[in-house]
């Protein structure tokens, strides 16, 4: 991986901004800026690991199942049933975007197509079983509820207009 890929705009700009914030605490009291600058990279430190082995095993999954599977059931010519496993799928799989979103980006090297990865990744940010019991426990069981009812259908919404969209693409 060269520098220019690691270094992309939004790297720039989310370092950029952390160094305007970190001059405007300084400004006001160096100290604080101090605290909250080693705060944030002790964070870092502790959850460093934690992303690294989540974006291995994330990029390293989809390598296990065949591609003629992934091709069959999630890829393009899978239609609607397509669409529909991926919503599943998406709603089943726990974790955080940094696991995810690799997983999903390896089952697209793998031939899964557009519209069940856009589903998958719908299913996952509305309804996924990891953020449901979080957000029940935060938010309250009837919105979450009401929530998970009303967005049933919009993995499956996205999915379809998905395939329509890459029609005039």
């Amino acid at each position: 991986m060269g520098l220019g890929k690691m270094f992309d705009t939004t790297t720039i700009v989310f370092g950029l901004l952390a160094l305007i914030i970190f001059l405007l605490l300084w400004s006001r009291d160096p100290s604080i800026a101090k605290a909250t600058a080693q705060s944030g990279l002790l964070l870092f430190l502790r959850h460093s690991f934690l992303i690294i082995f989540s974006m291995l095993i994330a990029t390293m999954l989809p390598t296990l199942i065949s591609r003629e599977i992934i091709v069959q059931y999630l890829g393009g010519a899978s239609g609607w049933r397509g669409i529909l496993m991926a919503t599943l799928l998406g709603g089943l799989t726990p974790g955080a975007p940094y696991a995810v979103v690799p997983l999903i980006a390896g089952l697209m090297k793998q031939g899964m197509a557009f519209a069940p990865a856009v589903s998958m990744v719908c299913a996952w940010g509305l309804w996924s079983l990891g953020r449901v019991p979080f957000q029940a426990a935060v938010l309250g069981g009837r919105f979450t509820l009401i929530q998970v009812l009303v967005s049933l259908p919009l993995p499956l919404i996205a999915g379809f207009f998905t395939e329509l969209l890459l029609k005039f693409i």
